[in-house]
């Protein structure tokens, strides 16, 4: 395993190396023992036939189902000097029990949760849907060794697999093991799938050739996504390309107005719903998933490197929604559109929905 060299622990710093087959029979005899522990304080209780360890010995991170563990807080211990006490925060959970226990299942025609509720499956849609897809991989390298999916999700959709036809590996890195399982079964041997934190990569600085990180960043708690851009930054190779596409949300004027009577109804019926809520004695509803959009003023401000802003698409699901519809020249529509953000992609990624970031070292 050639790319064991990049890695990196995520608690030290320190290397990594595969754990020998004599290492891996002594952790299960301690496993057994129940002498064990996760660097959370959970008791370890599955037995291991690979892993990883740091190159002084104090923490071993499992590979399971060819996935490798490099969470800090599921490192592997066998002294309870080691325990860390740290749990990922709450936003972080919320978005890592979606993806386990909602978003990557698949209904009966194969498509996941995920892509049911926030994208538009219809076929009006889809010729303008692909064409933004394959917009990606022009601002990457077109070929290299290590690709990196920051997060990767289960590789929903075919077109995501073109982005690494030339790299060697493909590393696709998630919160979710559900989504990673999904991406190691249709990457097979180019797939490098790791368990682990956007804002604490487990990569050696400058040894990726390329990165993409599709819709995820907003996904990260606010005061954490540019550290994640950083992370990105940070791995990312000497004339190394990165995209990262980004949602404005409320902050995409475009969207603003064509919502806005959507929205106030939307808003008016929320409000009337907390209120009953509020009479009949009802809790507050249970988040289904973190998201928070920043402005485009708060990444100029707070990243320290250079960066293009392209367009990926001017506009949301919802707006098409509700308006693009195939009786009512909906194919004619998109296909404006898309001509329209190719003539100015800069001014349309300003101002529409989904925006691209484009890095290069």
């Amino acid at each position: 395993m050639e790319w064991i060299e990049i890695l990196k622990c995520p608690i030290t710093g320190k290397d990594v190396r595969a754990l020998e087959p004599h290492e891996i029979e002594t952790l299960n005899s301690k496993v057994a023992a129940g002498a064990v522990w996760q660097a959370d304080g959970k008791v370890f209780s599955t037995p291991l036939t690979k892993g990883l360890i740091t190159s002084d010995g104090a923490y071993i991170y499992p590979i399971i189902n060819e996935i490798v563990l490099l969470l800090k807080d599921l490192a592997v211990v066998d002294s309870q000097d080691k325990l860390l006490r740290e749990t990922i925060s709450a936003d972080k959970q919320l978005v890592k029990n979606f993806y386990d226990e909602k978003g990557w299942t698949a209904n009966e025609k194969g498509d996941y949760e995920d892509a049911v509720i926030f994208e538009d499956l219809r076929d009006v849609s889809k010729e303008y849907i692909k064409k933004c897809h394959d917009r990606v991989r022009r601002f990457l390298n077109p070929s290299g060794t290590y690709m990196l999916d920051a997060a990767s999700g289960a590789l929903q959709f075919p077109d995501y697999l073109q982005y690494s036809d030339n790299y060697k590996y493909r590393i696709c890195v998630d919160f979710s093991f559900t989504a990673l399982s999904e991406a190691k079964r249709k990457l097979g041997d180019k797939g490098i799938c790791v368990l682990c934190d956007m804002t604490n990569m487990p990569f050696k600085d400058g040894k990726i050739d390329g990165f993409i990180s599709l819709n995820t960043i907003y996904h990260i708690p606010k005061d954490e996504q540019v550290t994640a851009m950083k992370e990105l930054y940070r791995v990312l190779a000497a004339k190394g390309k990165g995209v990262i596409v980004y949602e404005w949300f409320k902050h995409s004027p475009w969207m603003n107005v064509g919502l806005f009577p959507f929205r106030a109804v939307v808003f008016t019926k929320n409000r009337l719903k907390e209120a009953f809520n509020k009479v009949a004695g009802k809790g507050a509803p249970k988040k289904m998933l973190y998201f928070h959009a920043h402005p485009y003023e708060y990444f100029r401000k707070n990243l320290p490197f250079a960066f293009q802003l392209k367009v990926w698409r001017s506009i949301s699901v919802p707006f098409m929604k509700y308006y693009i519809h195939a009786p009512l020249f909906g194919k004619q529509i998109l296909n404006w559109l898309y001509n329209k953000e190719e003539r100015e992609p800069e001014k349309c990624g300003l101002k529409g929905e989904y925006p691209i970031f484009v890095f290069e070292k």
